[in-house]
């Protein structure tokens, strides 16, 4: 980050010690000292002497009486019938009673036993606000682990392996052939960029998976269709999302392919979601270590809990969900869902859309292209959290309950509740947004099985992110 210009340093008096009659050594201030002004009347030698002698009387007199008070002090901590809590601020106003203040002559006329009553009794008091406060907080604090006990737990490594859709594939080819239409051909594969992984303790990055089921159950023959990275700012108290293209050309690093090139979406299912971060790392040096992966039948299901999102759309947005059945993907989808008597007619501007009419704009590349259909899952991410803000704690609470179960993570519990403090900064502002990779950063290559892939320059685009998450890093190392 820049280097910050230092503000000039203040003077400060110099330190000195002294040493008292008790042995306790004790830092003083010295101030330049002012001038010595001689009385109008002639003032002999002894005349000074005298009054030097004088100024180190009082001193040790000064010295002698603190560290009697401290005597007196340690006393009195040891002695049972010391009231501690005889300065009470809720003592009556200090109205004078034959020149002794009222609060004072009653503490006088009381007893030991009656000042260790009140003592007590006032102690009591401060018990109990610190009780209130603590069965408030293991309220809160078993409500969101009893929350947290709805998620689903898991590594992220995946455990087995089904065979490919074929339908899907070839749906997918299609797609990412149609974004690749009069880029530059590559012949070789691009380098992974140089460098250490750039870290910030202050900075927590999350990465959003939504796989492909069209059920709400997880399974091990999906892909990451959508791949968002949540970056919160604890310190700034902000939050940037980055989206990655699916159709990325990434080296395998694990399992049964290794060292061969295929869509950073496949990743998923040859080495989940561990695989997916351990790829997103190596080609664009990101320091990610977490997910969080939902699906279809979720996405749908937070946002009708939320009570819809409001979206603009624009015309050719609002004709291809009015007239879906004229796109060939959106006919898929329609029927892959089941959700085409939910779907509700809409108009070019701001609309209120449920989960099956969001989930379709959301899922939308044919008015422009994928880039176009990432844009889109983030404006609905931002349209979500406006939702989330305004809802009411019984509402908040139906939402968690429905959602919760249809998550998986590999953070732990412990993780998650510490999480949950950043959640009113992650809901209550705008988000800043990119996407990877950047325009005029990318060709096209082939990969595993002829597939066409985005070649990308992952220096440049490893360069761009780090600057949009970080800020200005010249200068500074990454932590290791």
């Amino acid at each position: 980050m820049a280097e910050q210009k230092k503000k000039p340093t203040p003077v400060k008096p110099k330190k000195t010690s002294a040493v008292s009659e008790s042995g306790e050594r004790r830092v003083v201030l010295s101030a330049k000292p002012a001038p010595l002004g001689l009385p109008a009347e002639e003032t002999s030698l002894d005349d000074f002497t005298t009054i030097a002698t004088s100024r180190k009387e009082a001193s040790l007199e000064a010295e002698r009486a603190w560290e009697a008070a401290k005597k007196q002090m340690a006393q009195r901590s040891q002695d049972a019938s010391f009231d501690w809590m005889r300065d009470d601020p809720i003592d009556e106003p200090d109205e004078e009673e034959e020149g002794i203040p009222i609060s004072k002559a009653k503490r006088q006329a009381q007893s030991p036993a009656q000042r260790r009553m009140r003592g007590y009794d006032r102690g009591k008091r401060i018990l109990a606000v610190c009780l209130i406060f603590v069965a408030m907080f293991i309220s809160v604090g078993g409500f969101v682990f009893d929350k947290l006990d709805l998620i689903q737990f898991d590594d992220g490594v995946k455990k087995s392996q089904q065979q490919e859709d074929v339908s899907m594939l070839q749906e997918a080819q299609a797609i990412i052939a149609d974004d690749l239409k009069g880029l530059e051909f590559r012949s070789d594969y691009p380098g992974l960029p140089q460098g250490e992984v750039y870290q910030d303790p202050n900075v927590i990055n999350v990465l959003l998976l939504g796989t492909d089921e069209r059920t709400t159950r997880f399974n091990t023959n999906a892909r990451s269709d959508s791949m968002i990275l949540v970056s919160l700012d604890t310190k700034n108290h902000t939050v940037k999302l980055g989206s990655f293209e699916r159709g990325t050309g990434v080296p395998i690093l694990e399992g049964e392919y290794r060292g061969q090139w295929d869509w950073l979406t496949h990743c998923f299912r040859y080495g989940g979601s561990d695989l997916v971060m351990e790829e997103i790392q190596a080609c664009y040096l990101l320091d990610c270590s977490h997910y969080i992966r939902t699906n279809i039948r979720a996405f749908m299901a937070l946002i009708d809990v939320v009570g819809g999102v409001d979206i603009y759309l624009s015309e050719a947005e609002a004709d291809y969900i009015n007239h879906w059945y004229k796109y060939k993907y959106a006919t898929n989808h329609v029927k892959e869902m089941s959700i085409k008597n939910e779907l509700h007619t809409v108009r070019v501007g701001q609309n209120h859309l449920d989960g099956p009419t969001a989930m379709l704009y959301a899922r939308c590349r044919a008015v422009d292209n994928d880039f176009g259909r990432m844009k889109r899952q983030r404006i609905v991410m931002q349209a979500i959290f406006n939702q989330v803000k305004d809802l009411s704690i019984p509402e908040l609470n139906n939402m968690l309950n429905t959602v919760l179960p249809l998550i998986q993570t590999n953070f732990t519990r412990g993780e998650l509740a510490t999480l949950v403090l950043e959640v009113p900064n992650i809901i209550s502002g705008d988000f800043e947004t990119m996407q990877l990779p950047q325009t005029g950063t990318y060709g096209q290559m082939r990969g595993m099985e002829g597939r066409s892939l985005f070649a990308v320059d992952f220096q440049r685009n490893a360069d761009d992110l780090r600057n949009f998450l970080y800020g200005d890093t010249t200068g500074t190392s990454p932590a290791q």
